[in-house]
């Protein structure tokens, strides 16, 4: 039987599919957690703009808790969007009567500016904020519940010292763009700093949910708060760093990037075997396209701009051929890189510029460039590239050269 841990989200539905519980669950499925969700309200939204919002009776609130809890194991769960005193009030005593650790995100203002919580239900969420083990405001959520300013990283922390002094209550400030990324949190009373890449994008819908669900995931597989927080950090760097150029206001973080990614990477070192054992079947007609003392390599570059080539590349000594590895990630670059950059291609073989070559260029089979655009070889350095989209495309491409 297969199971895997589950995490709660406590928060409003994002039609936009960007934030709130949509967010969350996608964030919870790539990192292997099931997720289950109290909707405490209902969006009309999309990248641009807020239209309305529906919040959830109290009663269909706690329906919702009881169902889960009757059913599911649920140690952890996450708020989001609470919308009111009520609904703040409901939560809370939820929370309560079934011992939940919840990871408090005090969603206030959506990215488009529209205001998702009153100044009263501010005021209300302090109890809420008591009985978690941990808050994670961003910039205007912490300056809204200290009456500070944030311009500066000294800033953050002071902030965050505050919050965790006066409200007793573990605290992650998110500092974002505005600081470039930088948080700073108060763990237990020990300071972590969460430096940041400083990434230059305005598609930064439902990074915050992103994160505190990553944390609530993470400490659902285990992890404690600190650890949970660091690799929740990794997590939402990664689903901003590849976002998404969805609709016309600010696209959506990809929680499935960082998953995506690692796909990727093996898919890559699967084709360039595959290459290699192709490689190693045709010996005796590669030796054709590889001069005495000769050296080529393969290599295979991703979507998300991760680089395989083999260590050591292919050699030919006299009549012999030396495959020499390993298949490595993002070591080093060399000519291959260029090329399949130049061409926007996924896969690709350092070739000699030998008369095997030639003649296949003389009968126009494949098309040779400089500047990467239409062409089947590209020439960078001196150096010729098979280049191609797909592995079997470059294994037929080879086969026009050798034939």
């Amino acid at each position: 039987m297969r199971v895997r841990p589950v995490a709660l989200t406590i928060a409003g539905s994002d039609s936009g599919g960007g934030a709130g519980v949509q967010a969350d669950l996608k964030t919870f499925t790539s990192l292997g957690v099931f997720g289950v969700s109290v909707i405490t309200g209902i969006t009309s939204q999309n990248t641009k703009r807020v239209g309305k919002i529906l919040e959830m009776p109290p009663d269909m609130i706690e329906s919702q808790f009881d169902l889960i809890m009757e059913d599911f194991p649920v140690k952890y769960g996450k708020t989001g969007m609470l919308s009111s005193t009520k609904v703040v009030d409901c939560v809370e005593r939820k929370i309560s009567q079934y011992k939940l650790d919840l990871v408090l995100d005090p969603v206030m203002i959506s990215k488009s500016g529209y205001p998702l919580i009153s100044e009263d239900t501010v005021r209300n969420l302090s109890r809420l904020i008591k009985k978690s083990i941990l808050i994670t405001p961003n910039k205007f959520e912490a300056e809204r519940l200290t009456g500070f300013t944030i311009r500066t990283t000294e800033d953050l922390r002071k902030v965050a010292h505050h919050i965790y002094k006066n409200l007793g209550i573990n605290v992650v400030v998110k500092g974002g763009k505005f600081l470039n990324g930088h948080d700073f949190a108060i763990i237990n009373g020990d300071e972590l700093e969460l430096s940041g890449e400083g990434i230059n994008t305005n598609n930064l819908h439902g990074s915050g949910d992103v994160f505190s669900a990553a944390i609530t995931g993470y400490l659902s597989m285990g992890h404690n708060v600190k650890d949970a927080i660091t690799k929740a950090k990794s997590f939402v760097t990664e689903s901003i760093k590849y976002s998404l150029s969805l609709g016309g206001g600010s696209g959506p973080v990809d929680p499935f990037a960082p998953v995506e990614r690692v796909i990727e990477i093996n898919q890559a070192r699967e084709s360039l075997e595959k290459l290699v054992e192709y490689i190693e079947k045709n010996k005796d007609k590669i030796k054709k396209i590889l001069s005495n003392d000769d050296k080529i390599n393969v290599g295979y570059l991703t979507e998300y701009g991760d680089y395989a080539t083999l260590a050591g590349g292919i050699i030919k000594y006299i009549e012999w051929i030396k495959v020499d590895g390993p298949i490595v990630v993002n070591w080093y670059t060399n000519t291959i890189f260029k090329a399949l950059k130049l061409a926007n291609k996924k896969i690709g073989i350092s070739i000699s510029i030998g008369d095997e070559l030639l003649k296949v260029l003389e009968k126009k089979k494949l098309k040779i460039s400089e500047s990467g655009i239409y062409g089947d070889v590209i020439l960078v350095d001196g150096v010729a590239v098979l280049v191609a989209d797909t592995l079997n495309e470059l294994e037929e491409k080879i086969g026009d050269v050798l034939s």
